[in-house]
């Protein structure tokens, strides 16, 4: 994924691991699935080991503002919405922190509510192709 600079990059994608290990451990758990997915992020984000232990040593220790890039601000929301799902249970704190960040990127709370609704409609499923991009199309201009 490129989001810009190296060091933004860097930042960003340290920014979203640390917010998948926020939401996990937000429910006071941080199961195997959970801990699964984060691995799975990281693998796409292109992170180590090393700098993923990093961020979980202090992961509100990486605040940044929200990227200027729609699709950035996105992708985002859209690890946090997965992260929600991995374990097949969604919390409601899991779900008011998922709205705080959605929020902060930007989003209408309405498609925020919309997109986890499809999370937890799909617990124990694939997500249907298109479901997603189908339900963000409502609240574009």
């Amino acid at each position: 994924m490129d989001f810009g600079s190296p060091e933004y990059e860097l930042a960003l994608k340290k920014y979203i691991i640390s917010l998948i290990v926020q939401e996990a451990q937000v429910d006071q758990q941080f199961s195997i699935h959970e801990k699964k997915y984060l691995d799975f992020a990281a693998k796409i984000l292109g992170l180590s080991a090393t700098q993923v232990a990093a961020v979980r040593l202090d992961p509100t220790g990486y605040e940044m503002a929200p990227p200027p890039n729609e699709q950035a601000r996105m992708n985002v929301l859209y690890f946090l919405l997965f992260m929600m799902r991995a374990d097949q249970s969604i919390t409601s704190a899991e779900e008011a922190m998922c709205h705080h960040i959605g929020f902060r990127l930007g989003f209408r709370r309405e498609m925020i509510s919309d997109l986890i609704n499809l999370m937890r409609d799909c617990l124990d499923k694939e997500i249907p192709p298109n479901a997603m991009v189908e339900r963000i199309r409502a609240y574009l201009n």
